[in-house]
């Protein structure tokens, strides 16, 4: 049975973008990320791996790696008004190097068993997404484990325009791949909430 206590915690997590400087003992980082490690999965294949920049230079060479890709992208936007709505979105692409932690996402190879049934008789079929949904509740799990423990993350992919850039500094080589960053810390400013959908506007009963 669900519980008041575990929907507000649900209800009450934020999308935190500013940190305190405090440290994150080891030992919470770990019960974050198995919270994150007891997500569901495709059979269990458990896609995923998670990278803990604790460094400030990795943090510091991270955004500069995103800095890069984003001036390189502004320069290839040629009208002011575009490239003014290009440079105030993008601002919120660097702001992971404050939090003292961290957690690169990194997504690995999964191919649920019936992929490799379509591919091996060459069945045609439509494209699943089975291979993100693992990391993503994955994602998720450790989201809510860090706002249970008093800490704010986000959820990133903006930085990801700088992709490549990122996995050399972090040391990711094919065939896995940096999904998402998660910056955790102890939260300098809690936003509002935001307005949800009610349940009438999001269901279906067939």
């Amino acid at each position: 049975m669900i519980t008041d206590e575990f929907l507000d915690v649900l209800r009450s997590r934020r999308s935190v973008r500013s940190f305190l400087s405090d440290p994150v003992p080891q030992s919470d980082i770990e019960k974050i990320i198995t919270a994150a490690a007891w997500a569901p999965s495709g059979t269990n294949k458990q896609n995923w791996g998670f990278i803990l920049a604790v460094s400030e230079g990795v943090r510091k060479a991270m955004k500069d790696a995103v800095a890069a890709a984003l001036a390189e992208a502004a320069g290839r936007v040629s009208l002011a008004d575009a490239k003014n709505v290009f440079n105030a979105y993008a601002a919120n692409f660097t702001f992971f190097v404050d939090a003292p932690v961290v957690v690169a996402v990194v997504k690995m190879p999964y191919e649920s068993i019936t992929q490799k049934i379509m591919k091996r008789y060459d069945i045609k079929g439509t494209k699943t997404t089975a291979d993100v949904q693992g990391p993503s509740a994955a994602v998720q799990n450790l989201l809510l484990a860090a706002h249970s423990m008093g800490y704010g993350a986000c959820w990133m992919t903006g930085p990801l325009i700088a992709k490549e850039k990122l996995e050399l500094v972090l040391g990711i080589s094919p065939p896995d791949e940096l999904m998402a960053l998660v910056p955790v810390g102890r939260p300098a400013l809690m936003p509002d909430a935001p307005p949800r959908k009610g349940i009438s506007e999001i269901t279906r009963y067939l």
